[in-house]
């Protein structure tokens, strides 16, 4: 945990920590260099109540078992790892992502800000990822904006964790209601992707599980239904849906 009660870490705890992240990033990037040809490096930088960067005092969590980078080496620890997944591989590509951009365009433009920020001070940042975890299916909100936003940059824009709820609330069995409003929007998130996303920067789709029981949402006694296949691996009205907007890329 930071020494807040005075200047921080010592510049002697801070070279450790900086060289610590190099060994991690040397090993994961370097076994696998030449194989894997993406690889996202900074993962959930910025704060969501505020705008700057995530740190243990405005996460959420509890300082006492959740590091951050920040915390020990400020805004240019996502300088340092860039710049080491860079050396590790200089051909590999190298992402930032995120998540509520759709619904928070404060943390969009936050995160905007802080990608130009790195790469004044020479960060290799070839795309952004944008998780997408919807939680309503019936609320659009920015989508529209958030993509022209990020094709904006110039960058490689990925949608890296799509899923969307079937009711914000959960739901003790799927009905048809629910999962129309749940395929609309997965149909309308891919297609807005597609139309306003140029295609040289379309790096990619990610659907963030299979099936509706092993997704990552589901509580013991809340279930969401928000992926394209029932338990049962029957196709859902958003598998259909996707599979539209797909075809008419």
């Amino acid at each position: 945990v930071p020494d807040n009660s005075g200047d921080g870490p010592s510049d002697e705890d801070k070279a450790k920590i900086r060289n610590e992240m190099k060994n991690w990033i040397d090993a994961i990037v370097g076994r696998y260099k030449g194989d894997v040809s993406a690889w996202d490096v900074v993962n959930e930088p910025m704060a969501d109540g505020s705008s700057g960067l995530r740190t243990s005092r405005n996460s959420g969590g509890s300082p006492s078992d959740i590091f951050f980078w920040s915390d020990f080496l400020g805004r240019d620890y996502a300088l340092h790892a860039f710049q080491y997944a860079e050396a590790a591989d200089p051909n590999a590509l190298l992402f930032i992502n995120e998540y509520n951009l759709e619904s928070n365009p404060a943390k969009l433009d936050s995160l905007l800000a802080y990608v130009k920020e790195l790469k004044d001070k020479g960060a290799k940042i070839d795309g952004i990822g944008t998780q997408m975890h919807i939680h309503d299916p019936k609320q659009y909100g920015p989508i529209r904006d958030m993509f022209e936003k990020l094709a904006a940059t110039g960058l490689q824009i990925k949608i890296s964790e799509l899923d969307v709820k079937a009711s914000p609330a959960g739901l003790s069995a799927l009905n048809p209601i629910n999962a129309e409003f749940q395929a609309a929007m997965y149909g309308y998130v891919i297609k807005t992707y597609l139309e306003v996303v140029p295609k040289a920067q379309q790096y990619g789709i990610t659907i963030w599980g299979i099936d509706d029981p092993s997704s990552w949402l589901n509580t013991a006694d809340r279930q969401f239904f928000p992926l394209l296949w029932d338990g049962d691996f029957n196709r859902k009205a958003a598998y259909h849906a996707v599979y539209e907007a797909m075809s008419k890329r």
